[in-house]
């Protein structure tokens, strides 16, 4: 009797935790962009508050540019037409997860199941948007010092002296 109720306690807390008590809708994440740190099982977030999870990425059959993430959501979350995904990052250790956001302008709630997921467009992370703009600021950079050495050649810097000395 006490292995049994051992076992029906093992059982039921097994189910507990594994978090499939749930009821969830299934929605496909599309994006261009890398998801580098985003695993399977990687948590989905609404506002902060942990909502679902990541259940599968792959490249789209139709467009290998593409990556296609599959999510579950809890059904009690207001997925709206307004809403976009954005790859958050937590801590120093990189540890990726999916984060809805909602601007409430959404003309109505999207409805999704298992056998056709709804499709929400993911964004550039603020991390994504810090590394274009630096990137492009090293662009920049490096064209002005290119032009400066252009500029600064021993012929031009020899007429630049001898009108320093006509100016004297």
């Amino acid at each position: 009797l006490f292995l049994l109720l051992l076992g029906a306690a093992a059982v039921a807390s097994l189910w507990w935790f594994s978090g499939r008590n749930e009821e969830t809708d299934r929605y496909i994440v599309e994006t261009r962009d890398n998801v580098t740190g985003l695993n399977p099982q990687a948590q989905v977030r609404f506002r902060g508050i942990r909502v679902g999870r990541v259940e599968m990425i792959q490249l789209d059959p139709a467009d290998a540019l593409n990556t296609l993430i599959t999510i579950s959501v809890r059904q009690d979350i207001p997925i709206t037409r307004s809403t976009v995904a954005r790859l958050g990052y937590q801590g120093v250790t990189g540890i990726a997860h999916i984060l809805l956001e909602d601007s409430g302008q959404g003309a109505g709630r999207v409805h999704s199941n298992r056998d056709n997921p709804a499709r929400i467009a993911m964004q550039d992370s603020f991390v994504q948007e810090v590394s274009d703009a630096g990137s492009e600021a090293l662009r920049q950079a490096r064209d002005l010092l290119s032009g400066m050495n252009d500029l600064l050649r021993p012929e031009n810097r020899q007429l630049l002296t001898q009108t320093l000395s006509h100016i004297e």
